[in-house]
C-alpha cells in the first residue's frame, strides 16, 4: 500500500504526498475530493527529495508560527531525519532565518527577550488553549523578576493539596531566567504540577516573595507535608511560612537526594563495583529510617563498626546530617536530623522522595528538545 503524508502549501493550503506526488485539492464534491498533481510530465517517477524538501519547508513554517524557539532552534529540529541529498538541496540558512522571521512578523508574534527587563507579556500568551488565565502573576521588568504560571483548577488543587512536592530544574529554562520552579501536589495517589514558576535567583528572599505571591492568590493554602531537595534557601523561606506559623507542617528532604549525595563525594566507583562498600553506604543511608531519637546512638555504632576506608563518608555525615560529637553535646548540624528522618514518613506511607517530580522535569525536557530555549 501507499504512504500517504499530509502536509500544507505555502498558502497553508492542504496538500497530499504520495508516492513522492505532491497533490492539491482541486475541487470537492459530496462524496469525494478531487486533486490536481504538481508534475509537469507525468511519465517520470515523483522525486523523494523535492517532498523531503517541501515536507521540511512546511515544517520551518509551522514551528515559526507557532513556536517562540531562536531561528536557529527552529532549523535544528526541522532538519532532523533529513537526507543528505535533500540538505545538499536546501537553500542558504540565511535565507532559511528570513522566511521564519517573515513568517513571525506575519503573525505579529512579539520579540523575543533578550533580558529580564522586557515589558508586560502579551495578553494573547498569558492564556491556556482554552482561554483560561495561566498568568497569575508578573512582578514586571528589572533583575528580580518572577513570572507564576497557573490555571485556576491547579490553584485549587494547590489549596486544598496536603502534600507537596517541590522542585526546580534548568536545562529547560529559559536563558534569561536561572530556573523553573515547580510545585506538585499529590492527588488520588497521582503527582500532578500546579505551579510553574520562572525564577532569577535560588535565594532564600526570592522563594519567600515567590510563596507569599502565591498565599496571597490562595489564601487557604496550607498544607501540611512538603518534600523538597536539600537547599537551605528554600527549606528556610518554606519553614518560614509553614513551620514557624501555626500550620505545624512538616519540610522533609528528598530521601534519593539525601542518599545520592554519597557518589558526590568521589565514591561512586567504590559503590558501584565492590558490594561490600555499597553495603556500608546503604547502612548509612539506613539511619533515616530510625526513629529521631535512635539516630545519634545509630551514628555512633556505625562508626565503632565500619571499616576505614568508609570514615570520610561518616565524617562528611556527621558534620552535615548529626552534627559533631562535643564535650557538650552535639553540634548543630547544617541539616536538622527532623528534615532528612523518614522513620515517621514511612509510617504514614508517605512518599520518600521527589522522583516523580524528577520525573516530570525529564518529560518536560523531551517535550522541549533543547536547553535554554528562548522565552
Amino acid at each position: 500500500m501507499s504512504t500517504f503524508t499530509f502536509s500544507a502549501t505555502e498558502k497553508n493550503k492542504p496538500l497530499l504526498i504520495c508516492k513522492c506526488f505532491a497533490y492539491t485539492i482541486d475541487k470537492t464534491t459530496n462524496d469525494k475530493t478531487i486533486g490536481n498533481v504538481n508534475i509537469d510530465n507525468h511519465n517520470h517517477p515523483g522525486n523523494p527529495v523535492s517532498t523531503e524538501i517541501r515536507i521540511f519547508e512546511e515544517k520551518i513554517r509551522h514551528r515559526a508560527l507557532n513556536s517562540n524557539e531562536a531561528t536557529q532552534n527552529v532549523i535544528d529540529y526541522c532538519l532532523t531525519n533529513l537526507s543528505d541529498h535533500a540538505v545538499a538541496r536546501l537553500p542558504d540558512f540565511k535565507h532559511v532565518k528570513r522566511n521564519i522571521q517573515n513568517h513571525r512578523v506575519k503573525k505579529d508574534l512579539p520579540e523575543i527577550p533578550h533580558d529580564k527587563t522586557f515589558n508586560l507579556i502579551p495578553d494573547k500568551l498569558t492564556t491556556t488553549k482554552r482561554n483560561s488565565l495561566f498568568l497569575q502573576f508578573d512582578y514586571g521588568p528589572g533583575n528580580d523578576r518572577i513570572i507564576i504560571f497557573a490555571s485556576a483548577e491547579q490553584l485549587q488543587l494547590l489549596e486544598n493539596g496536603e502534600q507537596l512536592l517541590v522542585d526546580g530544574t534548568f536545562k529547560v529554562t529559559p536563558s534569561i531566567f536561572y530556573q523553573l520552579y515547580a510545585i506538585h501536589v499529590v492527588y488520588r495517589n497521582a503527582v500532578l504540577p500546579v505551579v510553574f514558576a520562572l525564577l532569577p535567583n535560588k535565594t532564600q528572599q526570592t522563594y519567600r516573595r515567590l510563596i507569599d505571591k502565591l498565599s496571597e492568590i490562595g489564601p487557604s493554602w496550607s498544607s501540611k507535608f512538603i518534600m523538597m531537595d536539600f537547599e537551605l534557601a528554600s527549606i528556610n523561606a518554606f519553614g518560614d511560612k509553614f513551620v514557624a506559623t501555626t500550620n505545624s507542617s512538616i519540610i522533609s528532604g528528598c530521601f534519593f537526594t539525601y542518599k545520592i549525595v554519597f557518589n558526590d563525594l568521589g565514591f561512586k566507583t567504590n559503590y558501584e563495583q565492590d558490594p561490600v562498600f555499597s553495603h556500608h553506604v546503604n547502612q548509612i543511608a539506613a539511619l533515616a529510617f530510625l526513629q529521631s531519637n535512635d539516630v545519634s546512638q545509630g551514628f555512633d555504632d556505625l562508626s565503632n563498626s565500619l571499616p576505614q576506608i568508609v570514615h570520610p563518608l561518616l565524617d562528611y555525615f556527621e558534620d552535615t546530617y548529626v552534627g559533631r560529637n562535643r564535650t557538650q553535646g552535639r553540634a548543630k548540624p547544617v541539616f536538622e536530623i527532623e528534615l532528612w528522618n523518614m522513620h515517621q514518613r514511612t509510617t504514614d506511607r508517605l512518599m520518600l522522595t521527589n522522583n516523580s517530580a524528577e520525573a516530570w522535569h525529564r518529560l518536560l525536557s523531551s517535550i522541549m528538545q533543547c536547553q535554554h530555549p528562548t522565552l
